[in-house]
């Protein structure tokens, strides 16, 4: 019978320490926290027990789960050309959606590539090359072998707002493969994703001057 109601006394002080918990901080990015539960000492039986744990990666209302960024793109030269695009990436090393609309975009197909620098002064031309990372060449975003900043092209019609979606496998908003601090640039022509076979191509996919930058941000 003892016993029985000191499982019992256990079962409501856990009850209370969930209730009662103390969230003591966020962790960056995720929107998570690190909770603390404590249980009071029960005479021979157990002793004070602290339990730390991190709230689940979808835990209580958000708005968007995971992280999410943004780019506001200006027109660089004068191009007309502006935006605003939101990354959102729901679980750690998944895949990032990138979603938004552009302006003044001629009509075809024009590259979208993260570049390594989120200098976008003097007209983006201080973002430097295509983020590389540890990838060797110039690809497309579905190739086996690309920068990491290398997210294909999108077409715009003429006259009207581009409603972009993106899905991309490679780029991350946290680690080693993060955009995160870098710029995101729009570019006049078709990315030919590297297979003209020149060293230009090679390179940035021979899409043609850059008319539109912005650096990607922390949305919350």
């Amino acid at each position: 019978m003892t016993l029985r109601l000191h499982i019992f006394l256990i079962q409501i002080l856990c009850l209370v320490a969930v209730l009662n918990a103390k969230t003591i901080h966020g962790i960056p990015g995720y929107g998570r926290n690190l909770v603390v539960k404590s249980l009071p000492a029960i005479e021979d039986l157990q002793s004070n027990v602290y339990e730390v744990f991190m709230e689940p990666f979808l835990y209580g209302p958000r708005a968007a789960p995971g992280l999410q960024a943004v780019v506001y793109l200006q027109d660089d030269v004068e191009s007309g050309v502006s935006g605003e695009l939101v990354f959102t990436q729901v679980a750690p090393n998944g895949p990032v959606s990138i979603q938004g609309n552009i302006t003044g975009l001629s009509a075809g197909l024009h590259g979208v590539h993260v570049h390594q620098s989120g200098d976008i002064d003097a007209d983006c031309k201080k973002i430097g090359p295509h983020y590389i990372a540890y990838y060797g060449r110039h690809g497309g975003p579905r190739d086996p072998i690309r920068h990491v900043g290398d997210l294909g092209n999108v077409k715009a019609e003429e006259g009207e707002t581009l409603h972009v979606k993106i899905i991309d496998e490679l780029i991350s908003l946290a680690g080693p493969r993060s955009i995160v601090g870098r710029s995101l640039a729009i570019t006049k022509g078709e990315d030919d994703y590297g297979r003209a076979g020149t060293e230009e191509s090679a390179l940035t996919g021979t899409s043609g001057p850059v008319i539109a930058c912005g650096v990607i941000g922390y949305l919350h």
